[in-house]
């Protein structure tokens, strides 16, 4: 009983979200110049020595340029040199994460052996995506095959080894990681193709691109650092996406609402004797079948009418459904806790359940076993949806917000998890264990479902919101 506690407890934990993107610390860049010269584009020009320096572009750093011939400029260099104790300047100069580097030497010197220890490898890594039986991807690989193995870095006055390394993605199986890169490297539509490398912060698009500059982009160091961690991780978001897909139609399979329904048929089910297994089989089945159409019938929806304010509402319907959810599930576990089973409101109301008792009733007591067991699940799967169906519900709509794909598998997955507590309690039941104490455990246990549930709600808000 308490590893199974236990079990329910780490289970609602994993259903937290857990945002698997992690963007890179961005650097702190300060630089002072002087500069008369209306055509010249000093900026710009310590841009291209930077990025020979550190490795790193600007892009990715906070940067701010002063030209002291400005008041402004003059301002913001004496702000400077009073936050660091210096009582001149020599420029051009440079203020990096707070570290003051003035003129050309210290910035060769200092600077470039600061920028060593920014990124977390100095290997010059190429992430390339393919699809099989790909010409241009043949002539691609072509290149690829001729990268050295290795090249030396000019870092300032810092020399260094860096290894070349290739990393292959077949977009074919796995199309979910080629958008999220295309999104992170901020990829035009027309140049959304196969092959095409990323490395560091830039990207090659065609095998004519890929031919014509990889090599040359690597043995002058531009790959050096490693492909950016928000591209790397986005195989690992989805994955958490999935598992959190799976908690939750976990938590959902848990209902009591579901549950009850269950407890019924297979006590009507089990008047067949040795033939109980397939009826319950079927009436499984067909609620899967069932719960899938719903699901794939509001994709189908989302996918032929999702205008630009749908994800918004989508975000705000889920939160204000859900907060009304939590509190409704919290209540109910309070008064499971307390025993006050009158007091639990989010189920099934009364007339429904008795009407959909009467007709499992009916139909079970009918010769056609099979067919009635499969009629049962659609209707059934139908009528509890008000009650179950909350969690699905939600996760679709998180689904719908977050804009990633492969929301086909997690619909199947979701819906396999769901009738997964079923599938235990039925194959304990048929196997010989007692209904009532199936039954009375799930009663002695509603207060943690309930609050489960609660908590699964709440999981999928926060998801909705840190993902937006």
């Amino acid at each position: 009983m308490r590893r199974a506690l236990l079990a329910l407890a780490l289970l609602a934990l994993a259903l937290l979200p857990v945002r698997a993107r992690a963007e890179a610390d961005r650097h702190s860049v300060t630089y002072f110049y002087r500069n008369y010269c209306e055509a010249c584009a000093p900026e710009e020009d310590f841009a291209e020595e930077f990025r020979a320096l550190t490795g790193l572009s600007l892009s990715e750093c906070d940067f701010t340029g002063w030209n002291v011939v400005r008041s402004d400029g003059q301002a913001a260099l004496d702000a400077a040199l009073a936050e660091h104790g210096l009582a001149s300047a020599s420029l051009p100069m440079v203020i990096v994460d707070g570290a003051v580097y003035q003129g050309a030497a210290e910035m060769n010197a200092d600077l470039a052996r600061a920028a060593l220890s920014w990124r977390a490898t100095n290997d010059s890594e190429i992430l390339y995506l393919y699809v099989p039986a790909c010409e241009s991807c043949a002539r691609a690989e072509a290149a690829l095959d001729a990268l050295p193995d290795s090249v030396t870095l000019k870092r300032g006055d810092q020399t260094l080894e860096s290894r070349v390394t290739v990393r292959r993605v077949d977009v074919s199986a796995d199309p979910g990681y080629a958008d999220a890169l295309f999104e992170a490297y901020d990829v035009p539509d027309a140049q959304r193709v196969t092959p095409i490398a990323f490395f560091a912060d830039r990207y090659l698009a065609g095998a004519e691109a890929i031919e014509a500059r990889l090599g040359e982009s690597v043995r002058l160091g531009w790959a050096a650092g490693g492909v950016p961690q928000v591209a790397a991780e986005s195989a690992a978001a989805r994955a958490g996406s999935l598992a959190q897909t799976v908690g939750a139609g976990l938590v959902a399979g848990l209902n009591t609402c579901a549950l009850s329904m269950l407890l019924l048929f297979l006590s009507l089910a089990l008047e067949a004797g040795r033939r109980a297994a397939l009826p319950v089989l079927c009436f499984l089945a067909a609620k899967f079948a069932c719960y899938l159409l719903i699901g794939f019938a509001f994709l189908k929806l989302f996918q032929r009418f999702d205008p630009a304010w749908l994800r918004p509402l989508a975000r705000w319907v889920m939160t204000i459904v859900g907060a009304a959810l939590v509190v409704l599930n919290l209540s109910d576990a309070l008064h499971a806790w307390r025993k006050d089973f009158g007091g639990i409101r989010n189920q099934l109301p009364g007339g429904l359940r008795g009407g959909l008792r009467r007709i499992i009733q009916r139909l079970a007591r009918r010769q056609v076993l099979i067919p009635a067991a499969t009629a049962l699940g659609f209707i059934v799967a139908g009528g509890e949806f008000l009650c179950a169906g909350q969690l699905y519900l939600m996760r679709l709509l998180a689904d719908v917000q977050s804009g990633q794909g492969g929301q086909a598998l997690r619909l199947v997955a979701y819906c396999l998890a769901f009738l997964l507590p079923s599938a235990v309690v039925s194959g304990l039941v048929l196997g010989g264990k007692s209904q009532a104490r199936a039954a009375a455990f799930f009663a002695d246990h509603m207060a943690l479902i309930k609050l489960l549930t609660a908590l699964a709600m709440l999981a999928l808000m926060i998801t909705a919101w840190a993902l937006a």
